[in-house]
């Protein structure tokens, strides 16, 4: 429990410290990194039911699409803002590093192995942003008609 909440945090001031090295001023900032911070805690939360780390990484990925969409319309900033900060806590960096790792030492079942997971890992995120942008705009169009319906 103690080493999830320490990740959690830790989600929260890495997202920041890319945020403010990619000049994002303001109460973005904070914003941005918060959705960091929440997109982790899926992550982590999504563990209780789903075994494969996969699918942990979908749903944290279609809960960021979700979240940055909804943010960068109230804020009234671009989606990727909060996209690119958010998705820093998903990178898989142990992955690649040990694909890097085992390919330099010339093993290469364990470089095939932490590549496909690399790659496992990165066609879940894409799955889960293109299903929350999929979702973000159905729910707008279908807002859209009722503003308009009501409308005449």
């Amino acid at each position: 429990m103690i080493h999830d909440l320490i990740q959690i945090i830790a989600a929260f001031f890495g997202s920041l410290g890319f945020a403010i090295l990619f000049n994002i001023r303001g109460k973005d900032l904070f914003w941005t990194a918060f959705g960091g911070l929440l997109d982790w805690w899926v992550y982590v939360l999504a563990g209780i039911w789903c075994t494969g780390d996969a699918f942990r990484y979908f749903y944290a990925a279609l809960f960021l699409g979700i979240y940055s969409e909804f943010m960068a319309r109230r804020r009234k900033v671009p989606t990727t803002v909060y996209l690119l900060v958010g998705f820093i806590p998903l990178i898989p960096g142990s992955a690649l590093f040990m694909t890097m790792n085992f390919a330099f030492a010339e093993e290469w079942q364990n470089c095939v192995h932490y590549g496909l997971v690399a790659i496992n890992t990165a066609v879940a995120i894409a799955g889960g942003l293109v299903v929350s942008m999929v979702l973000v705009n159905i729910f707008f169009s279908i807002k859209r008609k009722i503003r308009e319906q009501a409308s005449s």
